[in-house]
């Protein structure tokens, strides 16, 4: 598990790199200072922990990333108060040329809908998604997603 957590936690730190790319924003502009807990888990037991930013679920290898979302589609109607999304090692992913998935292990992200929602409130006001493209934002956004459109082309506010 040693080997995981220092993975996660140098993915972590590339996450939070201010990039040039990125119109100086990093890709998850919050990682730097979220508190997290890393949970090594069978993907059909993982349960939402509090106290934390986000809880860092590693899951089965041989899972694949329809595999996993599905599992995240499963914990999302559980637990409407959290949101449960993917990051797959096989399954790359790139903001603008910059590859946002870790690239080794499956994980499962758990967070509070709530706040998640906030920060993407200030983000949109920011114009740090300007680098996404629409079906990305579409995946990661889910049932924010014409919310965070919205306030592109309005003040920024997030309504419900």
């Amino acid at each position: 598990m040693i080997e995981i957590e220092e993975h996660i936690k140098d993915w972590i730190a590339k996450i939070s790199k201010v990039r040039p790319e990125l119109s100086n924003f990093s890709i998850c502009p919050y990682s730097s200072t979220a508190s997290y807990k890393i949970i090594q888990a069978p993907i059909d037991d993982i349960i939402p922990i509090k106290g934390f930013d986000v809880v860092i679920f590693v899951v089965e290898d041989y899972l694949d990333a329809a595999a996993i979302q599905m599992w995240c589609e499963i914990y999302n109607t559980i637990y409407p108060e959290y949101i449960f999304l993917e990051d797959c090692g096989n399954y790359h992913t790139f903001i603008n040329g910059v590859q946002t998935n870790n690239g080794k292990y499956n994980l499962m992200l758990c967070q509070s809908k709530a706040k998640l929602r906030q920060h993407r409130e200030i983000l949109a006001k920011s114009g740090y998604y300007a680098h996404w493209n629409d079906a990305m934002m579409q995946e990661i956004l889910g049932n924010d997603y014409e919310i965070v459109k919205t306030a592109q082309k309005t003040d920024g506010k997030l309504t419900d």
